[in-house]
């Protein structure tokens, strides 16, 4: 039986996409990379949000947040935790999730940490699952390695090339307030691509790690020598890792 959830969000993308094809004009904000003109594999599902069912790649609008100092996260949503991400984007976490899909691309489960039963220091980590993703940051100049804009200073580790898989967050059920239902909780909490694990990330890092300093310390900082200033329009390139490719 296919998961309710993942029934809700093939819905949504089915409508989004529909809706972009038959609205004449409908397309992007300019992106600092020339968009390839509207083809049959391109599905534009609203404001900085492009698939590219050819290229094998999910387009995204986004903006250089932070370029210098500790990181949580890869990429947020605009408005929720700029101060410890790379990039903001103003795309709805949910409508990422839906283009992923329309790749063909299966998602799995975010991960999570929690304390031993047993009292005891230890930490019980259970990793995120999902197809593995390929991610770049498109600029005016090119396009690199989203990885490559982050950095260990301290012990000199290289952070792994494409270390992302898609977890693609979770489904909640609706607080009193919010009326009944349920909600995609990546469109709250603003978690896109995951660095540490908060565990409802869209997007996740492949490894366990506390946001909590006196469980993981702090590990990974934004690759300031490499990256434009903040505020620098880019877009996030996703793609399914090809077989075989280094994590």
């Amino acid at each position: 039986m296919v998961p309710v959830s993942r029934v809700i969000i093939v819905c949504v993308a089915i409508m989004l996409a529909v809706v972009a094809l038959a609205v004449p004009g409908c397309a992007a904000p300019l992106a600092p990379a020339p968009e390839p003109a509207a083809s049959p594999s391109t599905i534009v599902l609203g404001p900085g949000l492009v698939v590219d069912r050819i290229a094998r790649e999910v387009r995204v609008e986004a903006e250089v947040a932070c370029d210098r100092g500790w990181l949580e996260q890869a990429a947020c949503k605009a408005g929720t935790r700029e101060h410890e991400s790379l990039l903001a984007i103003a795309v709805t976490p949910s409508r990422i999730h839906a283009a992923i899909l329309l790749l063909g691309i299966e998602p799995g489960q975010p991960g999570e940490w929690k304390p031993a039963a047993d009292g005891s220091d230890a930490v019980v980590r259970v990793a995120p699952s999902g197809a593995p993703l390929a991610l770049a940051v498109r600029t005016a100049s090119g396009e690199v390695p989203l990885s490559s804009w982050i950095t260990e200073p301290v012990k000199g580790r290289a952070f792994p090339a494409q270390p992302w898989v898609f977890a693609g967050s979770r489904l909640r059920s609706n607080t009193k307030s919010m009326g009944p239902g349920e909600h995609y909780v990546a469109d709250r909490t603003g978690s896109i691509v995951g660095l540490v694990t908060f565990g409802d990330e869209v997007i996740a890092y492949d490894e366990v790690l506390s946001d909590k300093v006196d469980v993981d310390a702090p590990e990974w900082q934004a690759n300031t020598a490499v990256m434009p200033a903040p505020g620098t329009r880019v877009q996030l390139v996703i793609r399914p890792r090809a077989a075989g490719a280094s994590r």
